[in-house]
This record gives structure tokens, sequence and C-alpha cells, in this order.
């Protein structure tokens, strides 16, 4: 585990679904993700810190919300 704060930024249109795989990572995995900041523009932009993390988990919180969004579109409940 890395105890030193880092800050990166993904795309995201949709923050609450980002925030509910942030949430169950966190409790899952023992991190500690939170969002710092959301850019709204023509492509919207979440900035995601932790103190408490391995690099892989960074890639995996990308992969967990790629698949909840995958999800909602095939049952249409985003578009």
């Amino acid at each position: 585990m890395n105890y030193k704060k880092v800050t990166f930024s993904i795309i995201c249109d949709d923050e609450k679904h980002l925030e509910e795989v942030l949430n169950w990572y966190n409790k899952t995995y023992d991190t500690d993700f939170k969002i710092e900041n959301i850019i709204y523009d023509e492509v919207n932009f979440v900035d995601i810190s932790s103190t408490k993390f391995a690099l892989t988990d960074i890639f995996d919180i990308g992969y967990h919300f790629g698949m909840e969004i995958q999800k909602l579109r095939e049952r249409r409940e985003i578009d």
C-alpha cells in the first residue's frame, strides 16, 4: 500500500455511478478513493484522490466503472 497522496482525472458523465463504484471499491479493498473535483465542460472530468492504494487499484477502478456503465447501457438505464 502506498500512503502518499495521488490525484488523477478520468472522463465521467455520471459522477453518481462513479461515487457508487468508489464506495464499493473502498469497502471491498480497504482503500480511500474519493472525488475531489468535478469539471463540467464539453467533456466532463472528475478528479479522484487517494492515499491508501496500490497502483493496480487505479486501473481496477477504471475497469469496474466501465463495467458498471456498460451494464447500465445494456439495461437502457443510461444512453
